[in-house]
């Protein structure tokens, strides 16, 4: 090889070394660029996305590790004092009697799809510590974040929840006799999705929307209620 072709050679080589190098940086760059977008699209966790609450259950039982699993990830929640003021008692349609009786505790307007899950829940919270007997004004905010880890166990398992405010407050403190320091704070429903044929045309058009979620501007502020968070 001559002198001229020995130089076109290094220089074809510089170049294709630089150009791979810098088609490779481009490459990572770009990359790193769209994981940095979908990351800001999906910072989000998935499961907290899909958690939803339907109207339309199918009453196939739900396996019992799976509702301890739920009852057990409860349990997890932070709380005052690690009080945990949290109480559930749930009932399943294998106990048609006492699930009759918890559903007599509802609305009618639950009554009609509450009936078709396979369990209902009833979450109760202790409002006086437990150390001193004092009232204790973060139990239902506590309960409620019990409940939250409750929900995302059972988005996990493939199971679905929907809560009630619905109900009679004064039937379950009388069914259960309950004292003065415990409240009962929701009921839910509990189950595998169905296929909504059980459900009336205005429950069932319910069933097929998503339920709108508020921008954060509408909720978060910094520094005083002037200024939005973000």
């Amino acid at each position: 090889m001559n002198n001229y072709s020995a130089q076109n050679a290094s220089l074809f080589a510089f170049v294709r070394f630089h150009t791979l190098r810098n088609y490779k940086l481009l490459h990572l760059y770009l990359y790193k660029y769209h994981l940095i977008i979908c990351m800001k699209k999906e910072l989000i966790l998935e499961i907290i996305q899909e958690r939803w609450s339907p109207y339309s259950f199918s009453s196939i039982p739900v396996e019992e590790f799976k509702l301890k699993a739920m009852f057990e990830a409860a349990s997890y929640a932070p709380s005052c004092n690690n009080e945990q003021p949290w109480l559930f008692v749930y009932t399943t349609q294998d106990e048609k009697e006492v699930f009759n009786d918890y559903i007599g505790f509802m609305t009618d307007g639950n009554k009609v799809w509450a009936k078709n899950a396979y369990a209902l829940v009833i979450s109760m919270a202790r409002s006086r510590f437990s150390h001193s007997g004092r009232p204790n004004r973060h139990s239902f905010h506590d309960t409620g974040m019990a409940v939250t880890n409750l929900l995302l166990q059972a988005t996990a398992l493939d199971v679905y929840v929907h809560q009630m405010a619905g109900y009679s407050v004064d039937k379950v403190k009388e069914y259960f006799r309950l004292s003065d320091d415990i409240e009962p704070v929701a009921m839910m429903a509990v189950g595998y999705l169905g296929d909504g044929t059980s459900l009336s045309p205005e429950l069932l058009s319910r069933d097929e929307k998503r339920r709108p979620r508020k921008s954060i501007k509408e909720f978060v502020f910094k520094n005083s209620f002037a200024n939005q968070g973000f």
